[in-house]
């Protein structure tokens, strides 16, 4: 009785251990994440940016991605911005994870002598891997827009 006990705890246990590796998030496409962040993008906030801009921000060539959206502050005392990329390839997750983390730091202390708010609302800033995206939201309510994400996967 006591062996049966322990292969089934086992057993249980090694279930858990691997139900991780089999849990894959859903596929979700560009136009659903439109769809999602719409209500979000104020235009007096922020506006469409382009492919060099990303550049310049994030030292990350738009031709190495498999897409982007994205939209950066109207002005320059402002940092609120929704940025999406996609990646090609797995192997790139991590680069461009970092790329957004420097980007980040380096506006934070831009704008630490006179900027509190705009501070606070960059140590807030959400940077997460979900599917194929990679996702930097940097708003006053970017959680709520990061739930409304997380609802898609």
């Amino acid at each position: 009785m006591r062996v049966k006990q322990i292969i089934f705890i086992a057993l249980f246990i090694i279930l858990l251990l691997l139900i991780p590796f089999f849990i894959k998030d859903k596929k979700v496409e560009w136009d659903e994440i439109k769809e999602v962040i719409k209500p979000y993008i104020d235009q007096q906030v922020v506006q469409n940016v382009d492919s060099s801009t990303i550049y310049n921000h994030y030292k990350i060539n738009t031709n190495l991605l498999d897409g982007y959206i994205s939209y950066g502050p109207i002005s320059y005392m402002d940092v609120q911005e929704i940025t999406i990329f996609k990646e090609k390839k797995i192997e790139q997750r991590d680069v461009i994870v970092k790329k957004i983390k420097d980007y980040i730091a380096k506006k934070i202390t831009t704008f630490e002598g006179y900027a509190p708010l705009q501070v606070d609302l960059l140590k807030n800033a959400i940077v997460e891997v979900k599917g194929d995206y990679i996702f930097c939201i940097i708003l006053e309510d970017n959680t709520s827009l990061w739930h409304d994400i997380m609802k898609l996967f």
